[in-house]
């Protein structure tokens, strides 16, 4: 069954599925806060939609829908929300992505792929970043604000809080009184300003070669 999607898409699925099943474990074995696991259900809750889409994607364009759902069901049993035991099954989705990943056959093939795709490979590289870092801080930063005085103390306001801070947004915010709630306040500034920075290149990018596509076609038919 091939995959939908580049190496450097498979990696990026491979990326979040080793990083959901880290999240799962911490979750069942070692928190026991219900609002930071609240917040962890939160982006489990996210990250299905990417892996819903990602399923319906390749259903849609496999050849064989039949053969597709022979392996498939598994995608789609895993990406459901909120489900603990279904959502172990993304052990096997990674099985299936090491598995594509291995038919490139060796990693200079792999290395080439990427380099030949580094727009779509800095976007993920940037997104993933930006998601792992939005995840860390909001469950950091409940737990470190919690005790002190108009401190955050749910889930919500540690998810809006760190939306707020990554979007660097000009509006009053909760500010942190810990040292690590500090950091992570930093943490999220930087992180924001990488974003902004990153998609008004991509603009500017775009416009250059929309000008440039233009002049093309205007100096064609000059001559």
């Amino acid at each position: 069954m091939k995959e939908k999607g580049g190496a450097v898409y498979q990696l990026f699925l491979l990326a979040l599925s080793i990083y959901v099943l880290i999240v799962v474990f911490f979750e069942t074995l070692l928190i026991t806060d219900p609002e930071i696991s609240l917040i962890l259900q939160r982006i489990d809750l996210c990250i299905c939609f990417v892996f819903l889409g990602d399923f319906f994607i390749n259903l849609y364009n496999a050849k064989n829908k039949i053969s597709y759902l022979k392996w498939g069901w598994i995608d789609l049993l895993s990406s459901i929300p909120l489900v603990d035991p279904l959502r172990w099954g993304r052990l096997a989705r990674i099985v299936r992505i090491l598995r594509f990943i291995r038919t490139i056959k060796s990693l200079k093939l792999l290395v080439s792929s990427i380099q030949a795709s580094k727009f779509q490979s800095l976007t993920l590289v940037v997104i993933l970043i930006t998601f792992v870092t939005y995840t860390v801080c909001a469950s950091l930063v409940l737990e470190l604000e919690r005790g002190h005085e108009g401190g955050i103390n749910t889930a919500n306001e540690a998810l809006w809080w760190a939306f707020l801070n990554i979007m660097n947004a000009k509006v009053p915010i909760t500010q942190a009184q810990s040292t690590g709630g500090m950091i992570a306040t930093v943490v999220l500034n930087k992180i924001g300003l990488l974003l902004f920075a990153y998609f008004n290149a991509i603009i500017i990018a775009w416009l250059i070669q929309k000008r440039v596509a233009i002049k093309q076609n205007t100096d064609t038919r000059n001559t």
